[in-house]
């Protein structure tokens, strides 16, 4: 896909995806944003103020083939009974020594670090005429993974100024590639469900319309020149688009890998400078 993004607001999270309630600031003034409870794959078993003291601050769950766990437990791996997963917590630069397990599915793997995103727009319904909210998903700094021939390279893309400075659009087509917290506020919150699609002859994971459950196809909600949550326009419409979008902003605990389709512009800037 090649994809873009929005603008940031105030927001009102259901309590059920809280563990200790919402929290508030304001980061320039005038913009706020409100903060859902932090994504954590499993880390209840190590107590924040011990992770800290131990100077295990950030991690990155790998999939470890039984038959490798030595292998990886020999580059530093450690498990993790709770969750039966081995991860790594070392330094993001080291990484690419668990590349075999990064990369066992793909060339290319970007792993968010901090924070992931959603995104909300609006378009009219193709079936109803309604308006009807569609969301995609976001990326800000990322570690990036990847080989092309000759060996596992490692790079970390920050965003160029401040934190928040840059986000680039993403979705995945499969459900099970959203981590399950997400996941599952997605699913509450909007109409987002895996469905048929005629476009593409099978199924596959899309907004569907708040009015009368019509898909919204990934093709026209990401990629159309004209679609709620892309910024190929210039100048004045691109303020004008970018402040109608919605960001939502998740901070994450551990380093997340990514099985998403994540795109990259030259508006992506926009984003936030106009929401």
């Amino acid at each position: 896909m090649t994809l873009r993004i929005t603008g940031l607001c105030k927001v009102d999270l259901c309590s059920s995806f809280f563990l200790g309630g919402t929290k508030s600031f304001s980061i320039p003034p005038a913009v706020w944003y409100t903060i859902f409870d932090k994504l954590r794959i499993a880390d209840e078993d190590v107590p924040e103020a011990d992770r800290i003291a131990g100077g295990v601050t950030v991690r990155l769950f790998l999939n470890v083939p039984y038959a490798e766990k030595d292998e990886a437990k020999a580059l530093g791996a450690k498990w993790n009974p709770k969750v039966k997963k081995w991860y790594a917590d070392v330094p993001q630069k080291d990484y690419i020594k668990f590349a075999k397990w990064i990369l066992r599915d793909t060339d290319d793997a970007i792993i968010a670090t901090e924070y992931i995103f959603i995104l909300e727009g609006q378009r009219q319904c193709w079936k109803c005429g309604q308006s009807t909210r569609v969301v995609g998903l976001g990326v800000g700094e990322y570690i990036h993974i990847f080989d092309v021939g000759d060996g596992p390279q490692y790079e970390l893309v920050e965003d160029y100024i401040d934190p928040g400075e840059e986000l680039h659009l993403a979705w995945t087509e499969c459900e099970e590639d959203i981590p399950p917290k997400l996941w599952k506020y997605l699913k509450e919150k909007y109409s987002v469900k895996t469905g048929y699609s005629k476009t593409i002859n099978g199924m596959s994971f899309a907004n569907h319309c708040d009015h009368c459950g019509a898909l919204q196809g990934n093709y026209f909600v990401f990629d159309e020149v004209d679609s709620p949550l892309t910024l190929f326009v210039e100048g004045d419409e691109l303020a004008e688009q970018a402040s109608k979008l919605k960001v939502f902003m998740i901070p994450i605990d551990d380093d997340l890998q990514l099985d998403w389709d994540v795109g990259f512009g030259s508006n992506d800037y926009a984003y936030f400078k106009y929401g």
